[in-house]
């Protein structure tokens, strides 16, 4: 890897040119010009240090270190120079030889001289004819590939439009590009509310703030004379689509919605706005009002989304997903049968039209990427533009068809500790993939993680692997699953059971903590898992939870149609239902054993408001008798933490209101005595992370993330109320802290360490 892209900044040329001086230095010396003994080493060395060099040929110092450059401004600037220097060496080396076989080499010293420096012009031209056949093969491949569907990659450059650091609640970049293709308007959550920006494409100021409001605006695209932009928004209850200034001013309601998930797409010269609901694509006079469907999608039913209108307003395309397979389709606008263009395998996302009306550009998952592809509506096969390393999702392309826009992100995570004793940080991994979701084992000595490549939006959260490192600093880490996430500890320690997904069927597994082959422990969908996306917070504390004496875990399931609780045997041979919910509309969170193993407490909370209010509960089910009764109920949203050390109380994090829109809010902690429902507040907590609240393995002390101004640190305090201790010094504002885990000895606790930016990116040239 280059410098730049160990560091996750944009790669070019430039970069491929860094690794072939790093195989050519190979090549000549016989050993790679980073060699480090772990991968943290390696990338530390790729950053700072300066391969030796004095034992390279001298004709050949030069040519590789300017290859291996750590600016890439100082490097070859295209494979073009590098392949002249080359041709260059090699017609000097001819002539060297050609001049070293016309002197005469009498006695045995010039003789062994001379058969050495030949061996070496052997080796030298073999090398350079090595590396001239494979940049004419790699050239031909890339002419094969792109010919006649678009220009190679190589002719297609990329341009950064807006980088920022992402806030709370931003998945990925969402933008669109003025009628003149000089700005662009685009929303970022870094106000604390999702508001609209307009940039500049050429000049590298600052973007002007459009909306300045504290509900949460998405979606914008431009008026057809570049002045206003229309977006959505969500108003108090109220969905809209509405109209602004693009320099400011007054947002004006154009339509009322229906559906939380309206989006604008079009707005023509005909005076006609675009805009998907529920599944299909409605069409709304500005001056007269009248709204026209123009797709008869059953919205219960239909699969179809990303729906676009063709700029000659005569053609529609969307994207569907049937089973495990996606498809871009086409059908015309006033009415006729619709045609599928793409069929594939891979997840596609985002249909775009050319404003030729004869292309549609998309992305879809490739070698666990998303990349760009471009296709005509006719069918022809598709091209791939990108070939990038991280998530490019395709926005829109500028009226001049030359530049397309495409919003990415780029995610770092690892784990860290703090030693709760005396607050001093170390960090557990330091890799180039994303570690986050820590789990200690028993003897407080190996932690478990899950490690994902490209963790781009939380989309691959589900996919990645499962590690265990020991908490020796000098220990490599070690795979323990391949394909799983939420690695939880066994009492013993001799198991750790995770949760694994196969399309969409989530199930619980179990594998020993040595390693070997894992067993799958339920057969039917469990609920999904939720959190949020930066940081990377799980919603619940629990999702499965293992008995004190290790051989059962209770966890979720709605095979009965509603959800309920059921109890596995760590072997998966007994599985039977805890919970007789009948409820459909009730769903159950957070179940967690008592301390002694007799009951479990878990939460309720329904699907629809009862008489306009969301009742929350807290309920405990005797495992043996298998009775449940309701502790406590409340209007505010509950997160069960766990059980107080003697087991008689339940201790609670609870917010006001919903929680969905206040990542960070004032959360109150209340202690409720099982036996008689009766609660208590402990404490309240300011600017806390509500689903960052964790309970120490003894119930008697409390960790959870706090932010002051705009940054994130951890802090503990004891269970039953006092005060409170930060226990880390973070001054970076970009950095986020991640679902904790306390060890059990409660001498250290483990969290991801999280930094996320939003991109939107133009690609230029493009014909």
């Amino acid at each position: 890897m280059s410098p730049e892209q160990v560091r996750g900044r944009p790669v070019d040329a430039r970069s491929d040119i860094f690794s072939l001086g790093v195989v050519l230095y190979e090549m000549l010396t016989g050993r790679g010009p980073f060699d480090q003994p772990t991968q943290g080493d390696v990338i530390a060395a790729i950053l700072t240090e300066t391969p030796p060099l004095d034992d390279l040929p001298p004709q050949l110092q030069s040519i590789v270190a300017r290859s291996l450059q750590k600016n890439r401004e100082k490097r070859y600037q295209t494979s073009h120079e590098l392949l002249l220097d080359l041709k260059s060496l090699s017609r000097e080396l001819e002539l060297s030889d050609h001049a070293g076989r016309v002197l005469p080499r009498t006695n045995e010293v010039a003789a062994h001289a001379t058969g050495a420096l030949t061996a070496r012009r052997f080796s030298l031209l073999h090398a350079l004819a090595i590396l001239l056949l494979a940049g004419l093969a790699l050239g031909t491949a890339w002419w094969f590939a792109f010919r006649g569907n678009a220009l190679p990659p190589a002719s297609l450059k990329t341009v950064e439009v807006a980088t920022w650091d992402s806030a709370p609640g931003e998945v990925y970049s969402v933008g669109s590009f003025s009628p003149d293709g000089a700005r662009v308007a685009f929303v970022t959550n870094a106000g604390g509310s999702p508001n609209i920006y307009v940039k500049q494409t050429a000049l590298n100021a600052p973007p002007v703030q459009t909306t300045k409001d504290e509900f949460g605006n998405y979606q914008p695209i431009w008026s057809p004379d570049g002045e206003e932009i229309s977006f959505f928004s969500t108003r108090g209850n109220q969905y809209g689509l509405w109209r602004v200034p693009y320099l400011g001013g007054s947002p004006v309601l154009i339509k009322t919605v229906s559906a939380g998930d309206t989006m604008p797409r079009y707005w023509s010269k005909s005076g006609a706005l675009y805009y998907e609901e529920k599944h299909n694509l409605f069409t709304l006079d500005l001056k007269s009002g009248q709204t026209t469907q123009l797709t008869g999608f059953d919205s219960a039913k239909s699969s179809a989304y990303s729906m676009d209108i063709s700029p000659d307003e005569k053609q529609i395309a969307y994207i569907t997903t049937e089973g495990e397979r996606w498809g871009v389709w086409t059908m015309p606008a006033r009415g006729g049968a619709a045609r599928q263009i793409v069929s594939s395998a891979a997840e596609i996302r985002n249909a775009v039209w050319h404003p030729d009306s004869r292309r549609i550009l998309y992305s879809a998952l490739t070698d666990g990427v998303f990349q760009i592809f471009v296709t005509r509506a006719d069918g022809s096969p598709p091209a791939q533009l990108t070939f990038g390393d991280k998530d490019g999702f395709v926005l829109d392309v500028a009226a001049d068809g030359a530049k397309i826009l495409y919003g990415s992100s780029k995610e770092e995570s690892d784990v860290w500790g703090v030693n709760v004793a005396k607050g001093e940080e170390f960090a557990l991994t330091s890799d180039i993939t994303s570690e986050l979701w820590p789990s200690v084992a028993p003897d407080s000595k190996t932690v478990a993680f899950s490690s994902v490549r490209n963790l781009s939006q939380g989309d691959k959260l589900f996919s990645g692997a499962i590690m265990t490192k020991s908490t020796d600093p000098d220990a490599p880490p070690a795979q323990l699953v391949a394909n799983g996430f939420l690695p939880t500890w066994s009492p013993d320690g001799k198991q750790v059971a995770f949760m694994h997904v196969a399309g969409e069927m989530f199930n619980l597994w179990a594998i020993n903590a040595l390693g070997g082959e894992a067993k799958q422990l339920t057969a039917n969908n469990l609920p999904d898992v939720r959190f949020n996306v930066l940081p990377y917070n799980r919603i619940q504390a629990n999702e499965f939870s293992w008995s004190p004496e290790g051989g059962r875990i209770v966890y979720r399931s709605q095979k009965t149609g509603a959800q309920n609780l059921w109890l596995v045997s760590a072997d998966g041979a007994n599985d039977t239902q805890l919970t007789d919910n009948g409820d459909a509309n009730t769903f159950l969170f957070g179940p967690v054993w008592s301390p002694g193993g007799k009951s479990i407490a878990y939460t309720s909370m329904p699907n629809k408001a009862i008489d306009g209010k969301f009742i929350f509960g807290v309920r405990v089910v005797d495992v043996e008798t298998k009775t449940a009764h309701a502790v406590f109920q409340a209007e505010n949203y509950l997160r069960l933490l766990g059980w107080s050390e003697d087991g008689k109380e339940l201790i609670v994090a609870t917010v006001k209101g919903s929680p969905r829109g206040a990542p960070m809010a004032e959360i109150g902690i209340v202690e409720i005595a099982v036996a008689s429902g009766e609660q208590h507040t402990l404490a309240r907590l300011q600017s806390a992370y509500l689903y960052n609240i964790h309970l120490s393995a003894d119930g008697l002390m409390l960790a959870y993330v706090a932010q002051q101004n705009g940054k994130d640190n951890l802090w503990i305090m004891p269970a039953r109320g006092g005060a409170a201790k930060k226990l880390t010094a973070n001054n970076d504002a970009r950095l986020r802290f991640s679902s904790l885990a306390w060890s059990p000895d409660g001498k250290a606790i483990y969290f991801g360490k999280q930094s996320r930016y939003s991109l939107l990116s133009m690609i230029t040239d493009f014909k």
